[in-house]
């Protein structure tokens, strides 16, 4: 059996991707790293690596008011932020970035779902809402980097 919309995986990491890129990239001018994209932090004093990751589905029956079947599903979303130490004159300049990055992926925020495998590019199928911070701290470096780290848990239901 086919997939539905909701539960193709495709359309999950693009959509994140897409809020990504229209919050930190378009309207912070940050640059990020993504998943499988080319990239070269030698060019950069500072980035962000995301990374996604698909876990834990579990069966809700009758998971809205109409008695639909659903998986519930979690996402996570890591934000890995580098700022070089040789390239920057601010030493908490990584704590300014996890900041952006908190005000656009907070508790309670939501990011919409779209269906980029039939290229419907701007109906929200579907919104994925963020539950949980679940890592908020910096990282040594001794050497190169200054580094912080923010993940976030969101949820959304497949319906079906």
């Amino acid at each position: 059996m086919a997939r539905n919309i909701e539960g193709k995986i495709q359309n999950l990491k693009t959509s994140i991707e897409k809020y990504i890129k229209d919050k930190l990239v378009v309207i912070e001018d940050l640059k990020i790293n993504f998943e499988g994209v080319p990239f070269s932090p030698n060019d950069y004093s500072e980035w962000i690596q995301e990374n996604i990751t698909i876990d834990d589905r579990e069966f809700i029956r009758g998971a809205d008011t109409g008695g639909v079947n659903a998986n519930e599903n979690e996402v996570f979303v890591t934000f890995y932020i580098y700022v070089a130490k040789e390239k920057t004159k601010k030493a908490n300049r990584h704590y300014e970035i996890r900041d952006i990055v908190a005000d656009y992926f907070s508790v309670g925020d939501t990011i919409s779902l779209y269906d980029f495998s039939g290229n419907n590019f701007s109906t929200v199928i579907q919104t994925l809402k963020i539950r949980e911070v679940i890592r908020d701290t910096s990282l040594l470096d001794e050497r190169k980097f200054f580094i912080y780290v923010y993940e976030v848990n969101l949820d959304w239901l497949e319906k079906f």
